[in-house]
Parts: structure tokens; sequence; C-alpha cells
């Protein structure tokens, strides 16, 4: 195999349909322009969210980066939090088969 897994962290950040685009906007300063979104449905400790109206649905948000970017991303995330907004933030060790081959060291 020609392409080497490389350590990143996958952090999901799950919130209310309606806070999409502020976390989206939070995200664009630390240079995340890369993520999945997809609508969920469930039942948490604000109770059942059916999905029926856009107000009661969340939105998982996926987004792969480094663990030196994920720091700075996890403090907007946490001053977002202590603003009251609810937001529950995932982290996970994850390996990516990058779409590049590293190139070998010089002289190797």
């Amino acid at each position: 195999m020609k392409r080497q897994l490389e350590q990143k962290k996958m952090l999901i950040l799950i919130a209310a349909k309606p806070l999409q685009r502020m976390v989206i906007e939070t995200l664009a300063p630390r240079g995340i322009g890369g993520y999945t979104i997809s609508t969920v449905t469930g039942a948490g400790t604000s109770g059942l969210n059916t999905g029926t109206l856009p107000s009661d649905s969340n939105v998982m948000i996926h987004i792969i980066l480094s663990e030196r970017r994920l720091v700075g991303v996890l403090e907007d995330i946490d001053a977002l939090m202590e603003r009251g907004y609810r937001i529950k933030a995932i982290v996970q060790d994850i390996q990516i088969l990058p779409r590049k081959v590293a190139e070998a060291p010089a002289g190797a």
C-alpha cells in the first residue's frame, strides 16, 4: 500500500438545526472549510426531536481535523456553550487514508 494511514481527530457536533449556520460561521475563522452535515432526530435531555419542524430537529456536523486545530475549535464551541447554546461535542481518534501519497524524505 503506497498510502499510509494518517492520525486525525473526528469532531462530531450535535446542535439544534437553527444553530447550524452559527456553528459553521464559528468554525470558518479557524480554517475549517470541510465538514459533513446530516439532519438527525432522536431523544435526549431536551426531550424528543421528531424532525417534523426545523426547530424540532438537530444537525450532526462531522469534521476531520488535526489535534492542533481541534484545540482551538473546542475553545470556540465551549464559548458558545458558555453562552447557553446546547451543543454536544464528541471527539474520536481516527485514521484516514489520505488522497495524496506522502513524499519520501530527501535522501531516502
